[in-house]
């Protein structure tokens, strides 16, 4: 959709039969919404609205410190079964890896901040291509992105090219279809382990052809048994993960398998 054809969001404040849940937080939108709408042009100061922007950008950052309270405190112990999976999925409606990764993007802008920066990571997508440097190493690459990248083109994608610019392997990229549950739960794993989706399927699959492993995979009793002990994997994963039964596709991350 272009420009032209851009929607005015505040039309929805005046259409019929409005459906409005009572949760606090949908309230307060909708009085802000409201509040807005009733504002004239002259009511409005340019500045503080650009202040007010670029204060909600940082928003993430702010849920990320109080997620990780609510981890590294373990508050979530005496919710449900007392894992921070089951709340992240049950109360947070999230699953543990996206927590997670707001957690670690938290950190990378709370750290570049105390080092002095004005310009900010602005999202969680930008802030997690940084998540594995700290310290000195993550200062210099940062001063790199914002002195070789325009203001409006630093992204994910922008940042993720310029520091980590992708091999001639990387670009031959193959897919894989797999369910739902086990695309959530190889993403799950790498994320907790600190690991991109390649590095962990590379060390899963070096572990089962490399020498001393390789009886694993050669006989028909081993590979029923895999299989046995695959089909109890997938039931405990489902229970605690995903219950889409829909394929996904996993790209980018599985050339390793082309």
């Amino acid at each position: 959709m272009t420009k032209k054809y851009l929607l005015n969001p505040f039309d929805a404040l005046y259409q019929d039969d409005i459906l409005l849940s009572d949760k606090p937080e949908i309230k307060e939108l909708d009085e802000y919404a409201r509040g807005l709408e009733d504002q004239i042009e002259g009511d409005f100061d340019l500045k503080y609205l650009s202040f007010e922007f670029a204060y909600n950008q940082l928003g993430f950052v702010r849920n990320g410190l109080l997620l990780a309270k609510i981890k590294f405190l373990k508050l979530y112990k005496n919710y449900g079964d007392g894992t921070f999976a089951s709340f992240c999925r049950e109360q947070l409606r999230k699953q543990r890896w996206q927590i997670n990764d707001t957690i670690r993007a938290a950190r990378v802008v709370l750290e570049l901040m105390y080092a002095g920066f004005e310009i900010l990571p602005t999202n969680v997508s930008q802030a997690i291509t940084l998540a594995k440097l700290t310290g000195q190493e993550l200062v210099e690459k940062w001063h790199s992105v914002i002195n070789t990248l325009p203001l409006d083109k630093i992204t994910a994608k922008n940042i993720r090219n310029l520091l980590f610019p992708p091999t001639e392997s990387d670009k031959e990229v193959a897919t894989i279809a797999i369910p739902a549950f086990l695309h959530e739960v190889i993403h799950r794993e790498a994320a907790e382990r600190g690991l991109s989706i390649v590095e962990l399927l590379t060390i899963m699959l070096n572990f089962f052809i490399s020498s001393e492993n390789s009886h694993l995979l050669q006989t028909d009793i081993n590979r029923l048994y895999y299989l046995e002990k695959g089909r109890i994997w997938q039931e405990d994963s489902e229970n605690l993960g995903s219950e889409s039964e829909n394929s996904v596709i996993l790209s980018k991350q599985a050339q390793c398998f082309s």
